[in-house]
């Protein structure tokens, strides 16, 4: 059945407390553009997780699997490495080992933390208990029980004195000290913001005008409003929720059991009365629920399609899938009809490379965007295609197909994860 791990004291302890990152998936270098980083955003926000078995590829989830479970007994499966081909590149040794991210992959070999790069040159920080690189070359590392960040070579960025620290953003840490207030960090360990203030992580990049949630209570009730890296209030605390939502613009808010929008100046764009939101806004077009049905408005709350589907899913290359009765079906951004309602629902309704997922009598398979069955429904479990590979399972073993069906990584392994930087982690 896959790698079963066993949590510690500790992680059970913790984690109610902080909620340690925002997933992220991005390109594949340190100079981020904005639009690079866009595309895949919004592909990895629809996926939410991604193919598991007993684990998935966030970041989140590598992190806390590699920091906070046991090693895996000798008996266990080890994770290796194969190329987008189906080739093994790195063979399967390691006691756990992350996606590879800016060509470097975090292992755990022996019990001891390091690193590995495309060739299988390993780098084991044995001064170190816990390390962690995402990209770049800056790194959380653990000693003595305390958290700091350090470089590639190992050497200490700042001191070690926080009790917990996770990556926030793309190059950037956020820290926790014992007085539990917050610092974020650059990647050369330098605090730039710290405001003693109780706030949520930004979004899925930092940058100069990063805002962030804080908390107060006011009249015996926890309000929430946003303040920006310099400690001005930018909105003040009345809003019992404020979301981050997949948007360079919004931020969704919730006061009793509505939801409205603001804007970065916290100003209140559309107003709190839908009764649900869509936390993704594609297209100019918000999925929103007014009077039990579901429509569509733009950021002008103008009603751009009608409130008249029984789900809605938020629009993505063009198409939303909604709801009609009990089946479902596609439109475009014109309510125009693009795929029958004549479709199961799916865990991921959306098409990526073209294709959707479709349900058959309990098997999946893929939909081209005019409805057309382009892969019989065969699989037990199947993925969106991402980069023309889509991760498939049938009868307990898992692989990689191309468009056209064609298995490009043998459906044969106990477990696979996404493509990563090139690479797709696998556990034998």
């Amino acid at each position: 059945m896959g790698v079963s791990y066993k949590l510690t004291t500790k992680w059970i302890e913790m984690k109610n407390k902080f909620l340690l990152l925002i997933i992220l998936f991005i390109a594949s270098n340190l100079s981020f553009s904005q639009d690079k980083v866009k595309a895949d955003i919004t592909i990895m926000n629809f996926l939410g997780r991604v193919p598991q078995k007993t684990e998935s590829n966030s970041l989140s989830d590598n992190l806390l699997r590699i920091l906070y479970y046991d090693i895996q007994p000798e008996n266990y499966p080890k994770i290796g490495y194969l190329n987008k081909q189906g080739k093994v590149i790195i063979k399967p040794k390691y006691n756990m080992g992350s996606d590879f991210y800016d060509n470097h992959a975090n292992i755990i070999k022996d019990s001891i933390y390091g690193y590995i790069n495309k060739n299988g040159d390993e780098v084991l920080l044995k001064k170190y208990d816990e390390v962690f690189f995402y990209y770049g070359n800056t790194g959380i590392a653990k000693k003595n029980g305390k958290y700091g960040l350090i470089d590639r070579k190992g050497d200490s960025l700042t001191s070690f004195s926080y009790t917990m620290m996770g990556n926030f953003g793309f190059n950037h840490y956020k820290g926790h000290t014992k007085s539990k207030k917050s610092h974020i960090l650059d990647k050369r360990g330098n605090i730039v913001f710290n405001k003693d203030l109780s706030f949520d992580i930004q979004s899925h990049y930092f940058d100069s005008d990063s805002l962030f949630i804080f908390q107060e209570i006011i009249d015996g009730k926890k309000v929430k409003g946003l303040v920006n890296k310099k400690g001005k209030i930018i909105s003040k605390p009345k809003y019992q929720e404020i979301y981050f939502i997949n948007d360079k613009e919004f931020y969704a808010v919730k006061n009793g059991n509505k939801y409205g929008f603001i804007n970065k100046l916290g100003e209140e764009i559309i107003p709190i009365i839908y009764d649900k939101i869509g936390f993704n806004i594609n297209e100019n077009l918000i999925p929103v629920v007014k009077d039990g049905k579901w429509g569509f408005i733009n950021r002008k709350n103008e009603t751009k399609i009608p409130f008249e589907y029984n789900e809605a899913n938020a629009f993505l290359n063009g198409l939303a899938f909604v709801k009609k009765e009990e089946l479902y079906g596609c439109i475009d951004t014109k309510n125009r009809t693009k795929v029958k309602f004549n479709l199961e629902k799916t865990k991921y309704q959306f098409f990526t490379n073209k294709l959707a997922l479709f349900k058959e009598k309990g098997k999946y398979g893929f939909i081209n965007k005019k409805g057309r069955i382009k892969i019989p429904a065969i699989y037990d479990k199947a993925f969106p295609f991402v980069n023309s590979l889509a991760y498939v399972e049938l009868n307990g073993k898992v692989g990689y197909i191309n468009k056209k069906g064609k298995e490009i990584i043998p459906v044969k392994y106990k477990q696979l994860w996404f493509e990563s930087d090139g690479v797709i982690r696998f556990a034998e």
